[in-house]
């Protein structure tokens, strides 16, 4: 059985979700349960004397959600939000028009952030860099400000009069900063997860990273006040942030944050340890764990971009000396093809000049009297001809042997990783859904990687164009090695693009022909050779219509 590994950016259900209108009633009736239950939840904790929750996670949920899926989702959360938003102020203390104007402020909240984040960042919103966590960070101070200064002339028309304006805004800009910036990662870091799987290896360590996570949490939730006063505990969470920064994924990082906010949030509700206890003012305590929630989900989203970026920066640089180390190598198998096609396009001329000079000279020695000069220079003719065709062959020779060098045991599914690696980025902008198909175990092949890496960077850049060229057509790249009993393995490489003609298969892999305005026709010609040179077959299949299939037939090493 072979091991699928996640694509790029592959479509789901998720991403389906409000595009059909029962998934967009699913949505907002699902939206609409949850958003109820947290805010239900949350206005059991509320800030006296104006009344407004301390924490306000549901706005982590609609902005977070609407983030994820995109603009189509816009309607359904709108909706979901306020007929959450007004049974659970109806519940409460709240009138019918307190709860309609903070439903419409809940509402506008989660579209401004969205609307801000879709601007700058697109909808492929991530947090592999340092930018989209500040960005996010803006979006939710606007979407909050506008939503707060709502709310806070709601509260003073409608609910708490006598209240000042500026208390109630600066209450409900808090918590609800904070329940974005706390549960609204989570929610972006899954749906891209579920896009694109993590490694499945990594997850056990990740989970435990959590776990440790979680418990070193509660650990310094429930130490007793004087320790606390001494002992920075955020310094407690930091090795395991970093834990989680360098060696996974952001979205992991998200979930640990908001693991940390969530038990800040309940041992505050719930009156258990430090931000519960009677040393410090209800108020004071309440500002304290705010401000603790937002530093542990800004730090590890912070780390995660850094060391995201750090990791791109790293692979930016493998891939420039791949490129520089394969142009360097390759420079001598272009010119080894060159020549080899160079002879074999003038072989027949040359043969032809060599025939046509002993034929001048049958004929010459037949018709008396012969002249000397005549046959001098036919003489010279048929030795040019022949010295030619030697030179030609010995460059050739001069270049094969020079290519022979560099032999090595290839992990081939390893060397296919690096290579879709190197692609990633370009693959991601053409909206290329992969199919990695790699089966685990492969015995190593004897070769020459870089030579074989640029085999499969040629074909996989040769699908790429030809999907491009058939806009509006779903783009799917299928790499798959499957082993061929014990002694050869076998790569495809398959597009949906326009396929081949039928009538060209048989030229594909000749020098100098292509069916490209702007190619050479020496790619795939190159290719087949490197192959060959490695005791290996490169074929291809194609009905002309819907895609090609490229086979790669490699012996094992013995």
């Amino acid at each position: 059985m072979s091991a699928v590994y996640g694509p790029s950016q592959r479509p789901t259900a998720i991403d389906e979700l409000a595009g059909t209108w029962p998934g967009k009633i699913g949505l907002a009736a699902g939206l609409a349960v949850a958003y109820y239950v947290t805010a239900w939840l949350s206005l059991g904790l509320l800030l006296e004397p104006d009344g407004v929750a301390v924490f306000w996670p549901a706005a982590g949920i609609s902005s977070g959600v609407l983030i994820a899926l995109g603009r189509q989702a816009l309607w359904p959360v709108a909706i979901g939000v306020m007929a959450a938003t007004i049974p659970a102020n109806l519940m409460g203390d709240r009138n019918l028009p307190a709860a309609v104007a903070f439903a419409v402020c809940n509402a506008a909240e989660a579209l401004i952030t969205a609307s801000l984040i879709y601007h700058f960042f697109g909808a492929d919103f991530r947090f592999g860099r340092l930018r989209a966590v500040l960005g996010l960070l803006a979006a939710a101070v606007v979407g909050t400000a506008v939503s707060a200064t709502g709310g806070a002339v709601a509260y003073k028309l409608f609910h708490s009069p006598n209240v000042p304006m500026l208390t109630s805004w600066q209450h409900w800009f808090a918590s609800d900063v904070v329940g974005i910036l706390a549960v609204a990662p989570p929610i972006i870091g899954i749906a891209n997860a579920i896009r694109r799987p993590p490694v499945r290896g990594q997850i056990p360590e990740a989970l435990a990273a959590l776990g440790a996570l979680t418990a070193m949490t509660i650990l310094i939730v429930a130490m007793p006040e004087q320790f606390w006063d001494t002992v920075l505990p955020l310094a407690a969470l930091v090795p395991i942030l970093l834990w989680l920064g360098a060696r996974f994924r952001s979205v992991f990082s998200a979930v640990g944050g908001f693991m940390v906010s969530l038990v800040v949030v309940l041992t505050t509700i719930y009156g258990f340890g430090h931000f519960a206890g009677p040393g410090v003012p209800t108020e004071d305590r309440n500002l304290q764990a705010q401000i603790f929630i937002v530093a542990v989900m800004l730090g590890a989203l912070v780390i995660a971009a850094l060391f995201a970026e750090r990791r791109r920066a790293e692979a930016g640089l493998l891939r420039s000396n791949l490129f520089l180390e394969r142009e360097r190598e390759n420079k001598l198998m272009n010119v080894d093809a060159v020549t080899g096609a160079i002879a074999h396009e003038i072989t027949q001329p040359l043969t032809s000049i060599a025939l046509d000079g002993a034929t001048a000279l049958q004929l010459l020695d037949q018709t008396p009297p012969a002249h000397q000069e005549a046959r001098e220079v036919l003489n010279n003719v048929i030795s040019d001809a022949r010295r030619t065709s030697e030179v030609l062959e010995g460059i050739r020779a001069l270049f094969r042997q020079s290519g022979e060098s560099g032999q090595e045991a290839i992990d081939v599914n390893k060397a296919i990783l690096e290579v879709l690696e190197f692609m990633r980025e370009e693959l991601r902008d053409s909206r290329v859904e992969e199919r990695i198909q790699l089966a685990p175990g492969l015995p190593v092949v004897n070769g020459n990687k870089s030579q074989l890496q640029e085999v499969i960077l040629n074909l996989l850049r040769n699908a790429l164009e030809a999907m491009r060229a058939v806009p509006g057509r779903r783009r799917e790249l299928q790499v798959k090695t499957t082993p061929r009993d014990r002694d050869a393995i076998i790569i495809t490489v398959q597009d949906s693009g326009p396929g081949i003609d039928r009538s060209n298969l048989s030229k594909i892999f000749d020098a100098f022909f292509t069916t490209k305005g702007h190619g050479m026709g020496l790619g795939l010609a190159i290719c087949r050779m490197i192959i060959e040179r490695h005791g290996g077959q490169l074929t291809a299949s194609s009905d002309g219509e819907t895609g090609a299939l490229f086979s790669i037939l490699l012996p094992v090493a013995s």
